[in-house]
């Protein structure tokens, strides 16, 4: 696993089809704007959790919990102090069988390990030599 700091939380937002008609791409506009300098929290984009019944579907990192149905005009700022204050979301979190969690949970661990990979690399400008 990465190490991340105590105080980061990564809110992975599913980008999956099902998950956009249900509402994820308001969702992760809206959660833009809201994380937009919080330094508690950093947003990130997943394929697909397969939990599509139940979208928009939003997992917290290194928490490990999934919260579907999150379409609601106010989710967003649920999400945001989920992520920075700890407050629960308001409805239970999603129950994901243990060998999909892990799964997943690997998978973001990577994502996220590559993402602050990219941020740590220092950037060349193509146009000069």
């Amino acid at each position: 696993m990465i190490e991340t700091t105590a105080a980061t939380t990564y809110v992975v937002v599913c980008r999956g089809p099902h998950c956009r008609e249900k509402g994820s791409l308001t969702l992760r506009k809206r959660l833009v704007h809201l994380l937009k300098g919080e330094r508690r929290a950093q947003l990130i984009g997943y394929a697909c959790f397969g939990r599509c019944d139940l979208g928009p579907n939003v997992a917290f990192f290194p928490e490990g919990e999934w919260y579907g149905g999150l379409a609601a005009p106010d989710a967003a700022e649920r999400v945001v102090r989920h992520a920075t204050v700890a407050q629960p979301i308001g409805s239970p979190p999603l129950d994901l069988p243990s060998a999909e969690r892990t799964e997943h949970l690997r998978n973001i661990n990577e994502l996220i390990a590559t993402i602050e990979r990219d941020r740590a690399r220092p950037r060349r400008r193509w146009w000069f030599f």
